[in-house]
């Protein structure tokens, strides 16, 4: 059975650091006697120091110490390495979170061009020099055997250093941490040389699986690391920066337009992005501080969030208790959030209070984008109202228009809301005409 490739068809570490260890033997028994010993639980626990590995290695109540050593990376190498890994968003993202995936693993066993004048802070445009390369796995002349029995003390190959070579390949397996020690660079140290290659660059588009999955981890990982904004910097389409919801770097949108719904009974992903956006201004507010101006913290959109999951109305009756609406207000709130989000619950309590110029505005606009004019569109209590179509529009907090239908004596929440007038009113139409005009 073969071993699947890695990233952009590189292959394993360990099938890397196996063809390497087996050409280090030069073809000699100790190759297949050494793997019987390992086999046998011979090799104990593996040592990793800069440029050895080492095991104690039990054979006939005999207690020996074999060793295989290499060169430790340079400064140089250590720097194409991670310039292999700059290219991969995913890789940035799990490395500078201190984790050392095995497509990471992998990456790291490819077999690189070194740069000849690599900079000390991990710049580009070094040369790259067409002779040799680095790969955290030592090439096969690059191996070198001891062990405290009378063949390894000359230096040459022995069924216990071979026996090492076979428990690294399984230790390996489990991630590349022991090799990189034996190379001269911690994990940490080279996500150090990672984080100062990318802390002037714009990460990558977001690590996502062949299922289109993005792990919010790395998401975060790639934001924390991300450039920082000077004031007034523009955005990539040319439009000013901003804060919240609707654009600029703080925007949530980018990361959950495209997203697809997660698997029941998770949430779907437009809420998750009501709950990411809603965190998102709550973190703001806490880091400019209580006297920074900026949107209280909104328990009705808590509170409903609550309510409109799987097992959610079960705790009307908490909520009831807690918000002071009754149940019937809390469930029209349920079916807005559903349809709106947090301001979609808050328009299926009340309008948003807006200037009479505004509704007069939508008011004319949603009169002259009708084709038939009948019965007319009323302005009251602060929302639009088309009596004889049996629809209605309310202001949310969020500058957008919620379209409502009536149900009885009732106005129950639609989906369609739009920051234009006119959709929205369509919507409220297209829902009407689907819904039954009595109980």
């Amino acid at each position: 059975m073969t071993t699947p490739a890695g990233p952009r068809g590189t292959e394993p570490l360990v099938t890397v650091w196996k063809r390497h260890f087996h050409l280090a033997t030069d073809g000699s028994a100790s190759h297949a006697k050494g793997l019987a010993l390992h086999r046998n639980g011979a090799v104990g626990q593996i040592h990793a120091a800069p440029g050895r590995l080492s095991a104690a290695v039990t054979v006939k109540k005999a207690a020996l110490k074999a060793a295989l050593s290499f060169p430790e990376l340079t400064a140089e190498q250590g720097h194409a390495l991670t310039a292999r890994l700059v290219d991969v968003p995913a890789a940035v993202a799990d490395l500078l979170a201190g984790r050392l995936s095995a497509a990471i693993a992998d990456l790291l066993a490819e077999r690189l061009p070194v740069a000849d004048d690599a900079p000390a802070e991990g710049g580009d445009g070094a040369a790259v020099s067409p002779v040799g390369g680095v790969s955290v796995v030592p090439g096969a002349d690059e191996i070198r055997f001891s062990c405290t029995c009378p063949p390894g003390r000359a230096g040459r190959v022995c069924d216990h250093s071979a026996a090492v070579g076979h428990a690294v390949a399984e230790r390996l397996a489990g991630g590349a941490s022991l090799l990189l020690t034996a190379r001269g660079m911690r994990t940490r140290d080279l996500a150090a040389l990672l984080r100062a290659r990318v802390t002037d660059t714009v990460p990558g588009a977001l690590p996502a699986d062949a299922n289109g999955t993005v792990r919010a981890d790395q998401a975060y990982s790639l934001w924390t690391h991300r450039p920082p904004r000077r004031p007034g910097a523009e955005d990539r389409d040319g439009a000013g920066a901003k804060t919240g919801s609707g654009g600029g770097p703080d925007s949530v949108d980018p990361l959950t337009d495209a997203l697809d719904d997660p698997p029941a009974p998770c949430p779907p992903a437009r809420e998750l992005a009501w709950m990411t956006e809603d965190a998102a201004d709550r973190a703001r507010a806490l880091l400019a501080g209580p006297g920074a101006a900026g949107r209280p913290h909104d328990e009705l959109a808590d509170v409903v969030r609550v309510l409109a999951t799987p097992d959610g109305v079960h705790r009307i009756p908490d909520a009831v208790r807690a918000t002071g609406h009754d149940e019937a207000a809390l469930r029209t709130s349920m079916i807005g959030y559903r349809h709106g989000g947090p301001a979609g619950a808050h328009a299926a309590l009340a309008p948003t209070p807006v200037p009479d110029a505004v509704l007069e505005r939508a008011r004319d606009a949603v009169r002259a984008s009708r084709a038939l004019s009948l019965g007319g569109i009323d302005v009251v209590d602060g929302a639009l109202t088309d009596t004889t179509a049996g629809v209605q529009l309310r202001p949310g907090p969020d500058g957008r228009w919620f379209p409502f239908t009536s149900f009885g004596e009732e106005w129950r929440p639609a989906a369609g809301c739009s920051a234009d007038p006119v959709e929205a009113y369509r919507a409220a139409r297209r829902a009407r005409t689907a819904r039954p005009t009595t109980r």
